[in-house]
């Protein structure tokens, strides 16, 4: 807005609307409020396809949960039998190992004490043989 000549305001008062341009808003408010009418049927159309969703899903949930309980039942069932194994072969392991022990040492005194037993023979053979010599050896020399 600019100043006349004479320094009043030009333009100030009255704005004219021409009937073009209120046909124009008219027409621009009836495509928004369609657009918008057109929004809330999809909106209540996708929430009607969301609770039929909803209820053809819930039979298929509640199987699932079911046969969940099912598998969970199982597996404790599953587990205790396996601990029960597992108790029975430490079990056994500690039998078995009990007895290689025993066989061990059993073994070791069938073994070595014959062992010993020779090896002080050869010791007395050869120690009784040396003795042997040394007097043979002695008489040989005083002749």
């Amino acid at each position: 807005m600019g100043r006349s000549p004479g320094g009043a305001l030009r333009g100030v008062g009255t704005v004219g609307i021409s009937d073009w341009t209120i046909g124009v808003l008219a027409f621009v408010v009836v495509v928004n409020t369609l657009f918008i009418a057109g929004l809330a049927g999809m909106l209540f159309l996708i929430n009607k396809k969301v609770d039929e969703a909803l209820e053809r899903s819930a039979p298929i949930l509640q199987k699932t949960t079911e046969t969940l309980g099912r598998v969970e039942e199982a597996t404790a069932q599953l587990q205790q039998k396996v601990d029960h194994v597992l108790d029975r072969v430490t079990s056994l392991v500690d039998t078995v190992s009990e007895r290689v022990d025993t066989t061990t040492a059993i073994a070791e005194e069938a073994v070595t004490e014959p062992l010993i037993g020779a090896a002080s023979l050869m010791a007395g053979i050869h120690r009784g043989l040396r003795t042997y010599s040394e007097r043979s050896g002695m008489k040989g020399d005083g002749r």
